[in-house]
């Protein structure tokens, strides 16, 4: 028998996995055989070797406080975009820090706008702050950042840092925060120098394993995607049709509101089925340059204390932040974004460029993954100094190795 006392959130964690894997298969399973509290899973037969580990979701979630819960999300809910006229207008009226307005359809599918948020965050800050004998992780040369700050502005010869990737339809923005804050580092500091695109594809395809890192287009961590990219290497890769590097991402965009005048198909029809899949050659046939010697090494993976996170970011460059997203996120247009009403949706993963104030209130500047589309041009802000939506909790990123 399982004691689910003992370590709730590691089969929690499995149970979600199963649910990934098994889908419709895993949840016939729970239906039938959660009930029985008796169940002994050490010997469910072959039929069922894999899929046993459904029934852990429905004993572990019980025993689970709620910031655990979130870690992956429960993408069971039905969310939709159906009412969302009457949420833009409560929000417009009753605040006035951020401007609320249409960035999907209607009638977008909920499958995909849930999976714009499927970010595992972690309560374990596995990456310590300091080494072992206790000196800091990072020495930054300025005792007083700058009041204001925006990465695009000082490091114009990195085109990266001023790019809005797109996600698509995959649950990838883990993945795509990695890879983009990677390579705004790398070409920062070789000075310009390497202009190339680190590979989110092959962090969602191969850094890969449950609680360990993620789960393709079904999530992951980030701090755990860093760890990759210090232990593994990451290959080279551009966006979706680029013919960038040796793996370039591989799921197309689509266009949010702009119906038939977008870039991408239109959201309301978006079917995409690609499943990251980890390779051992360069997909992109055209790259000449073998994987196992395209891959780039950091040389150590930190997390940055949100009071040295203006430091960071000002001389040294973007890094990840993490944090729960609600419906009302979905519709940010301008302005410093505090949460003011909708449901938990999940976690997420952004890029942060930078900081300022706006209207006497403090922000942080970050980039989305969901195209130029959303959003200010594919920016926001989000308030700074009240961890909201715990924001300021996870700042991650790491120092390349050139």
């Amino acid at each position: 028998m399982i004691d689910f006392t003992q370590a709730p959130l590691k089969f929690w964690l499995c149970a979600r996995i199963s649910f990934v894997i098994f889908q419709e298969r895993g949840k016939t399973f729970l239906k039938k055989i959660a009930p029985r509290e008796n169940y002994a899973v050490s010997n469910p037969g072959n039929h069922l070797r894999h899929l046993w580990k459904a029934v852990l979701l429905s004993k572990a979630l019980a025993l689970l406080p709620v910031s655990a819960r979130e870690i992956i999300p429960d993408n069971s809910k039905t969310f939709s975009l159906k009412n969302q006229d009457q949420m833009i207008e409560y929000i417009n009226q009753v605040q006035s820090s951020w401007k609320a307005g249409k960035n999907f359809h209607d009638d977008t599918p909920s499958d995909y706008l849930r999976r714009l948020a499927s970010a595992w965050i972690s309560e374990e800050k596995l990456l310590l702050d300091t080494h072992e004998d206790g000196s800091e992780v990072t020495t930054y040369t300025s005792a007083d950042p700058p009041a204001e700050f925006d990465a695009r502005k000082k490091w114009t010869n990195c085109p990266s840092v001023a790019h809005i990737y797109d996600q698509g339809s995959c649950g990838s923005c883990w993945a795509v925060a990695v890879a983009s804050v990677v390579t705004d580092k790398i070409c920062i500091a070789s000075k310009g120098a390497w202009k190339d695109w680190i590979s989110s594809w092959d962090i969602a395809s191969c850094c890969v394993g449950g609680e360990k890192c993620g789960a393709g287009c079904d999530g992951g961590r980030p701090d755990k995607a860093f760890e990759y990219y210090v232990k593994k290497g990451i290959p080279t890769g551009g966006e979706v049709g680029s013919n960038q590097g040796c793996m370039p991402y591989e799921i197309k965009g689509c266009s949010h509101h702009m119906g038939d005048k977008g870039k991408f198909p239109n959201c309301r029809s978006y079917n995409e089925t690609v499943v990251p899949t980890c390779v051992k050659e360069c997909p992109n046939k055209s790259y000449k340059t073998p994987l196992n010697k395209d891959r780039h090494f950091g040389k150590r993976v930190y997390h940055v204390k949100v009071g040295d996170a203006k430091k960071e970011l000002s001389e040294i460059g973007p890094c990840t932040m993490s944090f729960q997203i609600y419906e009302d996120f979905y519709l940010y247009k301008s302005g410093v974004y505090k949460h003011v009403t909708g449901a938990h949706i999940g976690g997420h993963v952004v890029r942060v460029l930078g900081y300022g104030t706006e209207n006497g209130v403090g922000y942080w500047l970050c980039a989305n993954s969901w195209n130029p589309e959303w959003g200010d041009n594919g920016l926001f802000k989000i308030i700074a100094g009240t961890n909201d939506c715990n924001c300021e909790q996870y700042f991650y990123t790491a120092e390349p190795k050139l």
